[in-house]
């Protein structure tokens, strides 16, 4: 049981915002609506809780169409972006208040202070529940909401981007301990995000949304390994995937997609896969996929411009020119290189995605034959 979207479809303003989605989100699952700013993530994620309703379409409940029932009467709770919680009332009291206000049971004063204290120390803010919203940072306002919405024990909990105002350690931290926090409970979790790193750490299922569209949905490690579409791979990936430009060239008994003399990608084995010579393919490689250092004999080396070389955590990302071609670099150690100067990587033939440059569709993967 769980979640059932049918043809979802949401118009503002003549605009559509939500394109005729339709989605199943089973109990137990954690779902990752990703997609950049403007996608409708945040849009489907309140027709699912019930704040907004569809113009067309349906919502179910465990099979029960819920799509005219008031999220007032419905089984979930809400976690936002903004740090919402009642300024007036500590942080115990924030905490308790969903099970004080609760119209579909009575509970005891013993029962609120239980559930109150086991979800603050879950989230370790037991030492600030006497504290008032303004006397505690920002990471404990939102963990405050977190916790919030686990007292009141919802069968679906929705969350819109609830780690976006915090700072990078913050959000490390959070993204951790709510896997672990999330990954006993019942029901479904539906988290709507920009950042791949969000779905790749924290979700079962990931569902990539653009312009109000559901691109792909699946198993996380399924859709990141087996993109459809040049925009899932692209988006979809920490940093953003690689894509070079290759022609599809035969010469004798093999055939080889060209990006440059140096970069000629040896496809004899994928030929029936592809189509006749001279057609354009795009080559998507990870950011992860191109070393500093060859790891094995047909790796293959290219000589680039650094643009720019940043850490980002306990990794250095470096941004490339080869050719008029931009590369992003993912290297898990620091590791200090002077702009401008330039620097020999090693591709692997082995780890390219080939998309159809009309279509845009994955059509193979090198190292499949």
């Amino acid at each position: 049981m769980g979640i059932v979207l049918d043809k979802i479809t949401k118009i503002y303003d003549g605009n559509t915002c939500i394109n005729g989605i339709s989605l199943e989100i089973n109990d137990g699952e954690f779902v990752t609506l990703l997609g950049p700013t403007g996608t409708g993530k945040t849009t489907l994620l309140r027709i699912m809780a019930g704040i907004e309703r569809p113009d067309k379409g349906r919502v179910f409940y465990n099979g029960v169409d819920v799509t005219d029932v008031p999220v007032q009467k419905r089984d979930v709770a809400m976690v936002y972006q903004q740090f919402i919680n009642y300024p007036s009332l500590t942080i115990y009291e924030n905490i308790a208040s969903p099970l004080r206000v609760s119209r579909n049971k009575r509970f005891s004063k013993a029962e609120i202070d239980m559930r109150v204290r086991a979800n603050a120390e879950l989230l370790g803010i037991t030492q600030v529940l006497n504290h008032y919203p303004e006397e505690v940072s920002g990471g404990q306002r939102q963990r405050t909401a977190i916790a919030r919405a686990l007292t009141k024990d919802a069968q679906f909990i929705f969350l819109d981007e609830p780690l976006a105002n915090l700072d990078y350690k913050l959000r490390e931290e959070l993204r951790g301990e709510l896997k672990k926090i999330f990954r006993g409970k019942g029901g479904a979790i539906v988290y709507a995000t920009p950042e791949p790193v969000d779905a790749l750490s924290m979700a079962t299922h990931v569902g990539v949304m653009q312009t109000g569209n559901l691109l792909q949905y699946g198993p996380v490690l399924d859709v990141y390994h087996n993109p459809k579409l040049v925009d899932v791979g692209a988006y979809f990936s920490h940093p953003t995937m690689n894509m070079l430009k290759s022609v599809l060239r035969d010469d004798g008994n093999r055939s080889m997609l060209i990006v440059s003399d140096e970069v000629k990608i040896d496809v004899t084995g994928l030929r029936d896969r592809l189509a006749e010579s001279g057609k354009v393919y795009l080559l998507g490689v990870h950011a992860y996929a191109i070393s500093l250092h060859p790891t094995h004999e047909r790796m293959i080396p290219i000589r680039a411009t650094v643009e720019l070389s940043e850490v980002v955590g306990s990794d250095t990302e470096l941004h490339l020119d080869y050719q008029g071609i931009k590369l992003i670099i993912l290297l898990q150690q620091l590791v200090t290189i002077e702009i401008g100067g330039i620097v020999e990587v090693f591709l692997d033939p082995d780890r390219f995605y080939i998309f159809d440059q009309s279509t845009q569709r994955l059509v193979a993967k090198t190292g499949q034959s």
